[in-house]
């Protein structure tokens, strides 16, 4: 597991460190242990910025030992949290293992291909938690309906830590109505994506390999489904340890979507919900939010007219995206 504290530039503290929760094992732990078993030892391993974490050796009835990791949250917001968790990682876990390869990159891309919504659309059974947040995983038919209820509900959040901004407010009135729709509804209209499940934080301290077998793992998910370039709108960020060289390697096995010449802005959108969290997250850190609406007004400024002047230019793309549509239903 990669040192958290490794992951700090700066713009966040370091994860706090506390008593250690793991002095005895919780009976319901030991009830689900292996029949047989027991427990040699339970002690704090690796960092979290919310949770507290440990690792647990047990020893089975043949006397081989097994090693287990163990994550607690506290309360009733804990327990909704773990639970958001367990059910991503289910869902994960159902949908397609991660293939035996050693690049990260193509396997992020299979995970995104390997499985299909239960209902075809966006969203989640269960409420999942980005860090401490809860997302809006509301049921929705198109990738801007989902990406825009999430946004004001993290941003609803965030005011309630950072305080009000009426030049925010004004942002954010602009970007749900101009920019938002300008780079996610061609997406719906031209008929190029449809969801993918995504584990929701894929970053450099949510994945690491397996030592034994060489496989990627992924943890502390927050899955929901999703348009799958959502995933990778962080690595462009500094902070996430990622970059270009890792976009390009996923783009060589998940091209862009079409249209192609709005990746950009929708890889400067994305990211957006994620300092909003951030920001709303840290409470101490006022630069993620001077840094996302820095890129609202960005996108703002470059997508004045919104989707009604793009939808104009492109009558004859849409009529034939919109005839293929009807010829695959009929076929």
């Amino acid at each position: 597991m990669p040192d958290v504290s490794e992951c700090s530039d700066g713009y966040v503290p370091l994860p706090r460190k506390g008593p250690s929760p793991f002095a005895s094992v919780d009976p319901g732990i030991t009830a689900v242990l292996p029949e047989g078993s027991r427990i040699v030892d339970v002690a704090p391993h690796g960092e979290s910025f919310w949770t507290q974490t440990a690792r647990l050796v047990i020893k089975l009835a043949d006397g081989t030992e097994r090693l287990y990791f163990l994550k607690v949250a506290l309360g009733e917001h804990g327990m909704r949290m773990m639970n958001g968790e367990f059910k991503s990682m289910t869902a994960l876990d159902i949908a397609e293992e991660l293939p035996e390869i050693a690049s990260f990159t193509p396997s992020a891309a299979q995970l995104h291909q390997s499985a299909q919504s239960p209902n075809g659309k966006y969203g989640f059974p269960v409420t999942t938690y980005i860090g401490p947040l809860p997302q809006d995983n509301s049921w929705c038919d198109t990738w801007e309906e989902y990406f825009t209820q999430g946004m004001r509900r993290m941003l609803e959040s965030e005011r309630n830590v950072q305080g009000l901004s009426e030049e925010l407010d004004g942002l954010a009135v602009k970007l749900y109505e101009k920019a938002i729709p300008r780079l996610l509804r061609p997406l719906a209209t031209l008929r190029s994506i449809r969801p993918a499940l995504i584990p929701g934080d894929l970053w450099y301290g949510n994945c690491c390999t397996d030592v034994a077998t060489g496989n990627p793992i992924v943890f502390d998910a927050c899955a929901f489904w999703a348009h799958n370039e959502y995933e990778i709108g962080t690595w462009r960020q500094m902070r996430y340890r990622v970059g270009e060289p890792y976009i390009k390697a996923y783009q060589d096995n998940f091209p862009a979507s079409a249209p192609g010449e709005d990746h950009d802005g929708r890889s400067a959108l994305h990211p957006i919900r994620f300092d909003i969290h951030s920001s709303a997250a840290y409470s101490s850190s006022t630069w993620f939010r001077r840094d996302f609406m820095t890129t609202m007004k960005l996108l703002i400024d470059k997508h004045p007219r919104g989707y009604e002047e793009w939808e104009k230019w492109n009558a004859d793309l849409i009529a034939a995206a919109h005839k293929q549509g009807q010829e695959l239903q009929l076929e």
